[in-house]
């Protein structure tokens, strides 16, 4: 590429970051850990609650992440993230918290539907999801929460299930792709992820990468090959969920612990994807 080729492109690069930065929807019903999710991947500060819904409102979450390849190689990248409502909190707000969706969801590049993985009853998010149809290319599924999988005996200080565990999140697996699938009439793959215990945190980060509309892949691509450790939350020494401060994890805790689980994982002790 020639010099003037590499400037147009990065000039090109420039503006579209500018015109639209890359955008990220976490959504979902109430209750599924879509705020959680947020601010364990991002570090961020959101509230949360376990008792009553928090948010009411689509909440935008600008970030800073280096971009890995292309011709911002190198530099910062403005990534903002959607924390949206959930639904089916109430039926008085479901219409208005419908209409939102409706109204942000095709503004977001890629959007991040979470599920918890104990709730069995998929019914309203079957029919959210056809009312969705439009959209279908660019939604990943997570399925949430799976450390809370019968029978709970996670591998202590692992981040990674037991055997029983890891059996009946595979089953849940199974069984969730199999309902929405049926429904959507397309295969949908499920990311099983936990916020608690750190786990597939960066498969499913990268499966967002991989499911953004086609015509803004090229930004998305610059952005793989990350290291966790390099996000920046704009919001310098918020708290994570569990507590933390964000400079506290860098060199161990929850992304020491994800390399850890890479390694595993790499030698068959964890669950296969």
């Amino acid at each position: 590429m020639s010099v003037e080729d590499a400037e147009k492109l990065s000039q090109a690069w420039e503006s579209e970051l500018a015109r639209k930065p890359p955008t990220i929807g976490v959504v979902g019903v109430s209750g599924v850990g879509k705020s959680s999710t947020i601010n364990t991947m991002f570090r961020t500060g959101l509230p949360i609650s376990h008792t009553v819904a928090c948010t009411k409102e689509f909440t935008e979450v600008p970030l800073r992440v280096q971009a890995r390849s292309g011709p911002g190689a190198g530099g910062q990248v403005r990534l903002v993230v959607i924390d949206a409502p959930g639904l089916g909190e109430d039926v008085r707000r479901d219409p208005h918290y419908l209409d939102m969706y409706e109204r942000h969801l095709p503004e977001c590049d890629v959007v991040l539907w979470v599920t918890a993985a104990r709730n069995r009853a998929v019914a309203l998010e079957q029919q959210y999801l056809q009312r969705f149809s439009a959209l279908q290319d660019r939604i990943v599924f997570g399925i949430s929460q799976v450390d809370l999988v019968e029978p709970r005996n996670w591998k202590p200080a692992s981040l990674v299930p037991s055997r029983e565990q890891e059996a009946n999140i595979a089953a849940i697996v199974a069984d969730r792709s199999a309902r929405l699938s049926d429904v959507l009439g397309r295969e949908v793959r499920m990311v099983p992820y936990s916020n608690y215990q750190g786990y597939n945190l960066e498969w499913l980060f990268t499966s967002l990468l991989e499911s953004c509309t086609s015509g803004r892949k090229w930004i998305f691509e610059a952005l793989k090959n990350f290291d966790l450790e390099e996000w920046i939350a704009t919001a310098p020494g918020v708290k994570s969920e569990d507590g933390l401060p964000s400079d506290s994890r860098k060199s161990g805790g929850l992304f020491g612990r994800l390399r850890q689980r890479s390694a595993e994982q790499a030698s068959g002790d964890g669950v296969g994807r």
